[in-house]
């Protein structure tokens, strides 16, 4: 644990550098999350194992109920490297880099948006959820082709994104988002619809049914465990003070989006997937599966969305200090209350 705020300490502290020097360390703390990520020892994290097996299981027993992503690799890393260590290589050098890459091109601030990505998203990612990982970094590529209409390169993202996790069938839509600000408003008005349809048990998930018309297995399995799952556990607490945190922060947003919009012309959209991903945790959260995945893929925009919060502080430094905060809360809660992380590793 000393060892990850190590890291945190020097990337909060490399954030306040100056623009040359800032982006060689953005290089350099990218390949040092990759090396922690692709070499991490089995034990550290709560879902090395299951991959372990999935992997065996692929190559013993043509193993399918997994996204294809994953069964085209662990083939080609059987083929030409003979060990599934390669498997946490592959997926820790594409989770990062697509995350690193994209951070690059959406935020004016890019180290603190680094320091956003560990201590969120690394450990979640890069770290447990390696699939959703890859899937949730390609929604953010999908981000700037929205912006530009460029429907050839958010079809290649969404679709990749896809077969990476089929949870990412949440991007389709996406695609409909404009960076019209007038119809922000609209989208505030999510989370207050939301919380109506909680309050009232108005239970909208069974319009996941129609993936029962679409032929694709693993799709259908996934749905069916998630309902399965919430009969035997229908709880999922909507008033944690993560969530209600991450409704303050976009309501905060939203009131000053035009003066952030003028600072950077993807906020807009990145602000709408936002509210979108508060919806959903609330709107699904009587089946906790469905919410809980669908809204951490979309909360991936909180990378670029969090540092934005400085544009609005007139003292930058008072802002940015705002930020490493809130960063090191999220760090600890994924360190300890979420238990990512075995920590006596």
């Amino acid at each position: 644990m000393i060892f990850y705020y190590s890291i945190f300490l020097i990337i909060s502290i490399f954030s306040f550098a100056k623009r040359e020097s800032g982006l060689k360390f953005f290089v350099f703390a990218g390949v040092m999350l990759f090396f922690i990520a692709a070499f991490r020892g089995e034990g550290i994290d709560r879902d090395y194992q299951g991959y372990i097996e999935y992997y065996n299981d692929i190559l013993e027993s043509g193993f399918e109920n997994v996204e294809p992503s994953f069964i085209f690799i662990t083939e080609m890393v059987n083929k030409f490297f003979g060990s599934n260590i390669y498997l946490f290589i592959i997926y820790a050098l594409l989770g990062i880099f697509i995350k690193l890459y994209a951070i690059n091109k959406l935020s004016p601030q890019k180290n603190i948006a680094l320091l956003v990505y560990y201590s969120g998203f690394f450990f979640l990612h890069e770290m447990t959820q390696i699939r959703v990982g890859i899937a949730a970094g390609l929604l953010l590529l999908c981000i700037k082709p929205i912006q530009e209409r460029d429907y050839k390169k958010f079809i290649f993202f969404s679709v990749l994104a896809f077969f990476f996790h089929y949870s990412a069938v949440i991007i389709f839509p996406l695609y409909f988002l404009s960076d019209n600000q007038v119809s922000l408003k609209k989208y505030s008005l999510l989370l207050p619809i939301a919380f109506f349809l909680y309050y009232f048990n108005i239970n909208i998930y069974h319009i996941i049914y129609v993936f029962d018309y679409i032929s694709i297995d693993l799709i259908n399995l996934k749905i069916k465990s998630y309902e399965g799952h919430a009969l035997l556990d229908s709880s999922i607490n909507i008033f944690n003070f993560l969530f209600l945190s991450r409704c303050l922060v976009a309501y905060i947003l939203f009131l000053r989006s035009k003066e952030l919009a003028a600072q950077n012309k993807y906020f807009i959209i990145l602000l709408k997937v936002y509210f979108i991903g508060l919806f959903v945790f609330v709107a699904f959260s009587s089946v906790p599966g469905i919410s809980s995945r669908g809204a951490e893929l979309l909360f991936i925009v909180e990378i670029i969305l969090i540092p934005a919060l400085i544009g609005i502080i007139k003292e930058k430094i008072f802002g940015q200090f705002m930020v490493i905060g809130a960063s090191l809360a999220s760090l600890s809660f994924l360190l300890f209350g979420s238990q990512l992380i075995n920590p006596y590793f």
